[in-house]
């Protein structure tokens, strides 16, 4: 019996992918992506870090990360409490320096993707206080 030939993809490239395929997802819901891999300060490190992608729909400004993993148990540990207060400063930093979304209600959802095609669409995961 023959072998099936495996693509091996780096993980580079796999997180982009994951990344692609959210956004495509987002859009087929009726959201609009404003930004990706938005970069919240300047230098590689900053405390605000990047945000994976922004969108909008309507009134409604969503702040998404997402988060690839080999399996489902991984998926509990993906996000510590430093990431989500990263994505919560990177939030307030987009929203600051676009001043046009200031009135935008916001939500920061997580996206947790298994490749080839599980998504797994966590919305508002990450509270501001």
């Amino acid at each position: 019996m023959k072998k099936l030939c495996r693509l091996k993809i780096s993980p580079y490239k796999s997180g982009y992918l994951a990344e692609f395929l959210c956004r495509m997802y987002m859009r087929f819901h009726g959201y609009r992506i404003i930004a990706k891999n938005y970069h919240c300060g300047t230098g590689k490190k900053t405390p605000y870090g990047e945000l994976d992608f922004v969108a909008i729909k309507g009134k409604r400004i969503v702040f998404c990360e997402v988060k690839k993993r080999k399996n489902n148990k991984e998926f509990l540990r993906a996000l510590s409490a430093k990431q989500q207060g990263r994505i919560l400063n990177g939030g307030q930093y987009f929203v600051k320096h676009n001043p046009k979304y200031k009135k935008y209600s916001m939500r920061f959802d997580v996206f947790f993707v298994k490749l080839p095609f599980s998504i797994r669409w966590i919305k508002g995961a990450i509270y501001r206080e």
